[in-house]
């Protein structure tokens, strides 16, 4: 039988990847070597992919292959070539967060989600970039350098999943696994034009995840699949999902089942900006035009819905949050820099330069009132999906913005219907839903100013399938991953 070139076989999904293992109509090292000639074309200008081992991936690949043929089949990802995001350990690589001074922490054994994908066969070709400490919506770190769009090179991919993104969308793996504490699965898909999942808080085991081997359920921060379909997104959920050690022995992760069918069966709740936080037209229209067409085909939509949440005290709760659970990595010196400047805080600056600071010094009783607040908010969401199935919204403010690395993020601006925005304004859109442990599914809807823009696809807490079913039909009616341009080569000018 004659074998596929493998560059027809870079932008396969996976589905339809473990269905030719199966049939025999390709092998795990065929869709390998698509990968290494995507990486061979592309990397070096992308600069997705910043740690790989072709030889080890092969023998994976070939002991998949033996499987094959004994007819032996570890299930949906099966041979499947893959990526990781830097942050996870894989045993034998460092992990650095983009941290130079964490250039040979080598991991001693791998992340929950790493084993386990090795657990259903799935092949892991190699890490992808990431910004330093995982905090910028770009990807760039003085060890690894500039992670570029494919779709634009002088663009970002997003952070801090960009590599992730960008090494999909360039067919340099089949899909990958990054994490979410502040839109990055959400916003580096929306940039890119792949579909993401960011899973409810607690249903996949963070262990092995950032510097010093992670948590198992850190506040906030969970983890998820980036593929070309959204069909893949389910498999690989299902095959990371779950507890570790005594409590996987002990608890059953059974996910509620979406009972709608079509389209035209979901009550959809449409929201393509917000007061608080302005979304560019290039990114509102595509979604509202989105929410027209869901009229036409049958389907119960309510414009500009949302729970009834106060946005700024949401805002507020959300960054404190957020930075209260990233501050175990901060060095001692920047932590008491923090301190300093919190105590000089005015009590009503909701400005994120203010509260990033407060949020990553917090007092545990402060902590706690704002658990309170939370469960507040989260109760709104409770109400809103009693009345509708998912809400869409906007991932990030514009879509992929020129790279630019001069200062701190908090110190950036975005240009949002031709006014300045700053760059943190557009957290809105992950602390929204995140804050309240969400499942959200970014799915590409077509073009904004000639690039990618997605739509946030957010669901009841748990209700991950049901986001994600809505992925899978409006995939199946056109809005699908379009693969970019072949790659023209720039000049580098990483720091």
């Amino acid at each position: 039988m004659a074998q596929p070139h493998t560059s027809a076989l870079r932008f396969t999904p996976v589905w339809a990847a473990a269905q030719s293992i199966r049939s025999g109509a390709v092998t795990s090292v065929d869709l390998l070597d698509a990968c290494r000639e995507a990486v061979r074309d592309g990397n070096p200008s992308i600069n997705a992919l910043v740690l790989a081992d072709f030889d080890r991936a092969r023998r994976t690949a070939e002991d998949r292959d033996r499987e094959t043929r004994e007819g032996r089949n570890r299930g949906p990802l099966h041979g499947i070539p893959f990526t990781i995001k830097e942050s996870f350990d894989v045993a034998g690589w460092p992990t650095t967060c983009g941290n130079p001074a964490l250039r040979d922490s080598i991991a001693r054994q791998d992340a929950t989600v790493v084993r386990k994908l090795a657990e259903a066969g799935a092949v892991l070709v190699g890490k992808t970039n990431v910004p330093l400490h995982l905090r910028d919506w770009q990807s760039y770190n003085a060890i690894y350098g500039t992670t570029r769009n494919p779709h634009d090179l002088e663009r970002t991919p997003g952070g801090s999943s960009g590599g992730s993104a960008a090494a999909v969308c360039a067919g340099m793996s089949f899909f990958d696994v990054g994490s979410d504490i502040g839109s990055s699965l959400r916003n580096p898909a929306h940039y890119c034009g792949v579909f993401s999942h960011k899973s409810s808080h607690g249903i996949v085991s963070m262990l092995g995840h950032g510097t010093g081997g992670g948590t198992e359920l850190p506040d906030i921060n969970v983890a998820g699949p980036m593929a070309r379909s959204a069909r893949d997104l389910a498999l690989v959920l299902d095959a990371i999902a779950g507890r570790d050690g005594a409590e996987g022995d002990v608890y059953r992760l059974e996910l509620p089942n979406c009972p709608r069918a079509h389209l035209r069966d979901f009550r959809v709740a449409v929201l393509p900006t917000h007061p608080f936080a302005e979304v560019d037209e290039a990114v509102s229209a595509p979604i509202e035009a989105l929410g027209r067409w869901l009229e036409r085909e049958g389907a119960s939509v309510a414009w500009n819905a949302r729970p009834d949440i106060d946005a700024a005290a949401l805002w507020r709760t959300y960054v404190l949050l957020l930075r209260a659970s990233t501050s175990q990595y901060m060095p001692d010196a920047l932590f008491a820099e923090s301190q300093r400047i919190a105590t000089g805080s005015a009590p009503d600056d909701l400005s994120y330069a203010a509260l990033q600071h407060t949020g990553a010094t917090l007092h545990h009783r402060d902590w706690l009132a704002l658990q309170a607040l939370r469960r507040g908010f989260m109760a709104a969401w409770d109400a809103f999906f009693q009345d509708v199935d998912v809400l869409l919204c906007p991932a990030a403010a514009t879509t992929a913005f020129p790279l630019n690395e001069d200062g701190e993020p908090w110190q950036r601006f975005l240009t949002v219907n031709g006014r300045p925005q700053p760059l943190t304004t557009q957290l809105f859109w992950a602390g929204h839903s995140g804050l309240c442990h969400l499942p959200s599914t970014v799915a590409p809807i077509g073009r904004g100013g000639g690039l990618p823009v997605g739509v946030q696809i957010v669901a009841r807490r748990f209700h991950d399938r049901t986001s994600l079913r809505f992925a899978q039909r409006l995939e199946e009616a056109g809005y699908a991953f379009v693969p970019p341009e072949p790659i023209r080569p720039v000049v580098a000018h990483d720091k």
